[in-house]
């Protein structure tokens, strides 16, 4: 298949995404060390998860992609600011008070991914899959970080594994969209895309 003349950045974002998840819910679910979150995470989390995130979301909203613009620059921003936040902040921060410094800044994203995941019903299934995983990954990160108990961290951990699953299907289906032409994986789509306002 022949290149656009503008190829699309939602899989870039959805690249950025799918890197920094696994490896920092990796780390919350056990599967990777926990000590090596300071020395990974700031950088894959400020120019993969936040960067490159970023530039997809102001793509997306120069298409007129509201949903996604605002998911791919709002994640952009979170992870350059978590990146922020580890490599400085939190080792300057009292310990007694650095799982609420980590609660308090991952409150305000359950209303957020909340909101996005309603309306993902309008959207198709395996986004709205996707999402349910994120919004239980930021409610476990936000109880974990209010209360300490490492069973939240476990669970946003997990779900934050199976959101890179779901990430990846989307990459995927994008992906190969653009390669052959046609629609190759199915999404369970509510709405025809011609129907769809962000489509």
């Amino acid at each position: 298949m022949e290149p656009t003349a503008q190829a699309q950045l939602g899989p870039l974002g959805l690249t950025g995404f799918i890197v920094v998840t696994i490896i920092a819910t990796g780390i919350d679910a056990g599967v990777f060390p926990e000590k090596l979150a300071h020395s990974v995470l700031p950088v894959v989390g400020f120019f993969v998860g936040g960067l490159a995130q970023l530039l997809a979301g102001l793509f997306q909203a120069q298409r007129g992609d509201t949903w996604h613009a605002t998911v791919f620059g709002g994640f952009g921003l979170f992870w350059c600011a978590k990146a922020v936040l580890i490599q400085w902040v939190l080792p300057a921060t009292d310990p007694a008070l650095r799982g609420d410094v980590n609660g308090l800044f991952a409150l305000p994203w359950v209303f957020v991914v909340f909101v996005l995941w309603l309306a993902c019903f309008r959207i198709h299934l395996a986004l709205l899959l996707t999402f349910t995983c994120v919004l239980v990954v930021f409610i476990g990160m936000t109880c974990f970080g209010f209360t300490g108990i490492v069973g939240w961290n476990r669970i946003a951990g997990w779900a934050g594994l199976c959101a890179a699953a779901g990430a990846t299907y989307l990459l995927a289906g994008q992906v190969l969209a653009s390669t052959w032409g046609r629609p190759v994986l199915p999404m369970g789509r509510f709405l025809a895309p011609e129907d769809h306002p962000e489509s």
